[in-house]
Order: C-alpha cells, then sequence, then structure tokens
C-alpha cells in the first residue's frame, strides 16, 4: 500500500566518527543513508531534507548518485556549520512545510513496511515517537505476546542499543498512547523496563517551535518534558536500530529474515534455501541486481538445455545439474536479493514470472528438436509440441492477464489466497499433495527423470506436465473470487 499520507522527511546524518554506525556504512549491499532513501522512496515519500556535518554534502551527493535511478523523490543536502544548533537547522530546512513529515537520524536499518504503517499517524495534533508493539522489557528481559510473529524475533536479539520508554505493555491497547496523559515518562536507552523505541517519529513544523536540541535524543526528551508527546505503535516491520558493533551472525540473521519467503514449497524452504543463502549473500555484496541473477538463470537455462542436443547420457546429466542449479537455486538467490536490497518491484515480479516459464520452456523447445532428430523425423514429436506450447501460452496470457486485474504480482500470493476462498472435499485433497506438487520440488522431478537417460521420457513428463498446469489457470481464472475492492486494488506482496 502506498503510504497517502505523509510525503516528507528529515534524515538527520551527522554521524561521521569511524566508531559506530554512521550514514555510509554498508548494511544488506547498501549504505544506511542510501537504504532509507529507497526504502522511503517505495513507500510514497516524496521529498527528503538530509543535515550533514559541514563539509559533508559532495560526499552524500556523490552516494546518493548511486541509487539516484532506484529512488522516486527529490532531495535536498544542508550542512549543519559548527556554530548551528540543530533545532534552528531543522526548523530552517522545514520553513515552508505545513503538513507532517518524519524525522530521524540515520542510524537504523528501516524497510518499506515500516514507512507504510507511518501513513495512519499523519493527523495527530502532537509529535508521535513510534515503537513496537507486543513486545517489551521486563527487569532486562525481552519479552513478547503470544500474537508476536516468531520471524521479528531476530530484530530483539541484543536490545542494548534501543532506546526504552518507561511504558507497561498495557500501553498497546492505546493507538497512540498520549503521554501526557499519563505520569511523567523516563525514555532512556539504560531501562530495564519498558516498551522498545524506534526512534523514528513524525510532527510538524510547529513542534519544533520554543525548543532546543542537539541530537534526536534530545528533542524527544524535549517534547516529553513539555507534555507534547505520543507513543504510536508498529508491528510486523523490519527495523533495526545499528551501532557498528553488531556480529555478523546477527546482522545475516536479520537479513535472511527478510530474504526468506514463507509462501514457498516445502522442498525450496528446506533444501534450496540452504544452498541460496551463502549464493545470496555473496551476490549482495558484489552488488548484483535481482536482474543480474535473472539473466544468469537464462543464460544457464539456454546452455545446459543445449547439452539435450547432444545424444550421449553423460550431456543428460551435464544439463540436470546445471538446470536444476538455476531453476532451484538461483530463482530463490533472485528473489531473495531483491528483498534484502528493496529491489521488489511489479516490473521485477512479471519479470520473474516469465523466468519461471522459460526454465521449462527452453529445456522442452531443445527436447523437441533432439527428439524429432533421434526418432528419425517423427512428426508426432513437433505436433505435440506445437500444440503443448499453444495450449499453455494460451493459459499463461489469460491467467497473467487476470493476475493484472486483482493486482497481484506473483502466482504464490495468488495462490494462498484463492485457497483461502475454496471449500469442499476437492480443497482437503488438493492440500494433502500440495507439498508434493509445490513450488521447487517440480524441478527437482525433472532433474531425477533425467538421470534414467531417456529422452522420450523427459518429454513427455513435461508435456504431461504443461497440459494440467494450463488447466489449472483456467480453473483458477473461473473459480476464483473476491469482494470487488479486493479485485480491483493493488496487492503488493510482503518481503516474508
Amino acid at each position: 500500500m502506498m503510504n497517502e499520507f505523509i510525503a516528507k522527511a528529515v534524515l538527520i546524518a551527522l554521524n561521521t566518527e569511524p566508531v559506530g554506525a554512521t550514514y555510509d556504512s554498508v548494511y544488506g549491499g547498501e549504505t544506511l543513508l542510501n537504504r532509507v532513501l529507497i526504502a522511503m522512496s517505495k513507500a510514497g515519500i516524496r521529498l527528503v531534507k538530509i543535515i550533514c556535518t559541514d563539509g559533508q554534502r559532495e560526499k552524500i551527493e556523490l552516494m546518493i548518485n548511486s541509487v539516484r535511478k532506484r529512488i522516486a523523490l527529490e532531495y535536498e543536502v544542508s550542512e549543519l556549520r559548527s556554530d548551528e544548533i540543530l533545532s534552528n537547522k531543522i526548523s530552517c530546512v522545514v520553513g515552508k512545510w505545513d503538513d507532517s513529515f518524519l524525522i530521524f537520524e540515520t542510524d537504523k536499518i528501516v524497510h518499506p513496511t515500516f514507512f507504510d504503517q507511518a501513513a495512519k499517524f499523519h493527523s495527530q495534533q502532537k509529535p508521535v515517537l513510534f515503537a513496537y508493539k507486543n513486545i517489551w522489557l521486563d527487569n532486562g528481559q525481552v519479552a513478547f505476546a503470544g500474537s508476536f510473529t516468531e520471524k521479528f524475533k531476530v530484530i530483539f536479539n541484543n536490545t542494548n542499543a534501543f532506546t526504552k520508554i518507561a511504558l507497561s505493555k498495557n500501553a498497546f491497547q492505546d493507538a497512540p498512547y498520549d503521554l501526557a496523559a499519563s505520569h511523567p515518562v523516563e525514555i532512556s536507552p539504560d531501562l530495564k523496563n519498558g516498551v522498545i523505541s524506534t526512534d523514528i517519529a513524525v510532527c510538524r513544523r510547529f513542534d519544533l517551535q520554543h525548543i532546543a536540541f542537539k541530537n534526536f535524543a534530545e528533542m524527544i526528551q524535549r517534547w516529553n518534558e513539555k507534555s507534547l508527546l505520543t507513543v504510536g505503535f508498529v508491528e510486523k516491520a523490519w527495523w533495526l536500530k545499528v551501532t557498528g558493533k553488531e556480529s555478523k551472525e546477527q546482522i545475516t540473521e536479520f537479513f535472511w529474515r527478510i530474504a526468506f519467503k514463507e509462501i514457498s514449497g516445502e522442498f525450496s524452504k528446506l533444501v534450496n534455501s540452504k544452498l541460496s543463502k551463502p549464493m545470496t549473500f555473496l551476490f549482495i555484496r558484489l552488488g548484483f541486481s535481482p536482474n543480474a541473477i535473472s539473466i544468469i538463470q537464462l543464460i544457464l537455462f539456454l546452455v545446459s538445455s543445449s547439452f539435450l542436443l547432444v545424444n550421449q547420457y553423460w550431456a543428460m546429466i551435464i544439463f540436470a545439474i546445471i538446470w536444476q542449479f538455476a531453476a532451484g537455486v538461483l530463482d530463490r538467490c533472485d528473489g531473495e536479493t531483491a528483498r534484502v536490497r528493496n529491489y521488489e518491484s511489479e516490473a521485477g515480479a512479471r519479470f520473474d514470472m516469465l523466468i519461471d516459464d522459460l526454465r521449462f520452456g527452453f529445456p522442452f523447445m531443445f527436447l523437441t528438436i533432439a527428439q524429432y532428430r533421434e526418432s528419425q523425423h517423427e512428426l508426432i514429436y513437433v505436433f505435440a509440441a506445437i500444440a503443448t506450447c499453444v495450449w499453455y501460452v494460451t493459459a499463461v496470457v489469460f491467467h497473467n492477464r487476470f493476475l493484472r486485474r486483482a493486482g497481484y504480482v506473483s502466482h504464490q500470493a495468488m495462490g494462498v489466497d484463492f485457497l483461502k476462498t475454496q471449500e469442499g472435499a476437492w480443497l482437503k485433497a488438493f492440500q494433502r499433495i500440495q507439498p508434493f506438487v509445490k513450488g521447487d520440488i517440480r524441478t527437482f522431478y525433472i532433474f531425477l527423470l533425467t538421470f534414467l537417460g531417456h529422452k522420450n521420457v523427459l518429454f513427455w513428463m513435461l508435456v504431461a506436465y504443461a497440459w494440467p498446469l494450463g488447466a489449472q489457470y483456467f480453473f483458477t481464472i473461473k473459480k476464483f473470487r473476491l469482494p470487488s475492492e479486493r479485485i480491483w486494488t493493488p496487492h503488493i506482496e510482503s518481503p516474508s
């Protein structure tokens, strides 16, 4: 969902010390500053003011230029002179803003899932400090509500760097929670009890009048002292404050949780993900984009399929190994890299669906040629191939058109919602067999069949795969019904 309300932000990028989290530190293949600009752009922020230390403007502008094509927002960099106070500088750069804006220091990893939720706080008449919902500290120990999603617990593996707000878990019942209506509340990183602050706030220009501060923490304290502060809660959002002291394992696990796709098939999650994880982080370190990985997939599909033209058993084995690696492992790397680096887009998702079709299309095309040649030009293979291609391509065209109308950008996301709308004996039967036919396990079946050494078996297996899959697409189109507002409202897949 696009952020319809908050369209502006102020980023405080003053930390240029060699120790600790700085705006130019690289996490998940991007600097902290670039990551947050990309995330805000995807969430609908359109104007950003960046405040940096005197003499850092050129460095920041060069840094942003490296991702300029990926951000759909305007930005302006302002330097804070040594004789200026931060509060005065912020008041100056937002001097003509009358609506709400985000404000925070660039020492954290923030995903679009966080900024999407910020929109609902646009109408508040007081500054809002965001905290994470359904988690709190109890005598220094992290406690989670029963409704807390398991994968987000990785965010709170080390709470030492987090700011805490001395509120009980009962505060979650209010959205937002007005601190002025309670007894004085302490806000500090040293608290042993309280809720977890994200150190991100939303405010308006007049909230900065008549207060002086040198950093974000002082700004929050001044609002708190003047009973101007409220606390709003976010949940199921990827966010992490970093200090530079986090272990490599902690950061890796954080990004892997972002990358991991929960709605994948069980075979893909249990087998292919074990191989894709190290490769995904290698691609990220090398700066690969998801489309670059997809192009590698295409090349490997083409190269591996060409071995099917060689009438030798060893050539089929080479095809099987290379093809399975591209179809199973690299296919996951593509999506995982996109989720970690905030490359997710509708165009990328459409391209990924095309790759999914070509993973079987290339082998089928080369198998048709090989079988026609090796069978002394029997036309049955040509006729079967043409009929199968016409049937499957027609089904894909109609299905993709339906996906666009329904607002989906992946088969998996639509499949999950489709099953939620169904009932009856057929659904129970399908759910029993689904683990054996869902996702990349289908490519593994092709991989195993290849070792039999019979191309005709492989050819007819692909024919048998394409016809019921095409029928499934038409069946889905006919049976899938959702309320009209869901059909026509764009559906953005979560980075599970």
